[in-house]
């Protein structure tokens, strides 16, 4: 875990609702600027099938579709 994972959730973590229980390993995980970054791609809802596609046919067949933007106070809820 790096110092720049604390500073990250500190910014942001108030705006998480974590599910009760969750470990902290998976917490941290979050907030690791060594995965929190890159791994999000948006797009239309109408586009997620093919862009999911294309991720699939350029070997990143475990991409998926995680969530949905809303317009509501921001906010990220982790469902594991």
């Amino acid at each position: 875990m790096t110092g720049a994972s604390h500073r990250n959730w500190a910014s942001y973590g108030n705006h998480v609702a974590l599910p009760a229980g969750l470990p902290d390993w998976q917490r941290h995980l979050l907030s690791d600027p060594q995965t929190s970054g890159g791994l999000l791609v948006a797009c239309a809802p109408d586009a997620a099938e093919a862009v999911l596609d294309i991720f699939s046919r350029h070997g990143c067949g475990a991409a998926a579709q995680i969530g949905r933007m809303t317009q509501a106070r921001p906010s990220v809820i982790v469902d594991p």
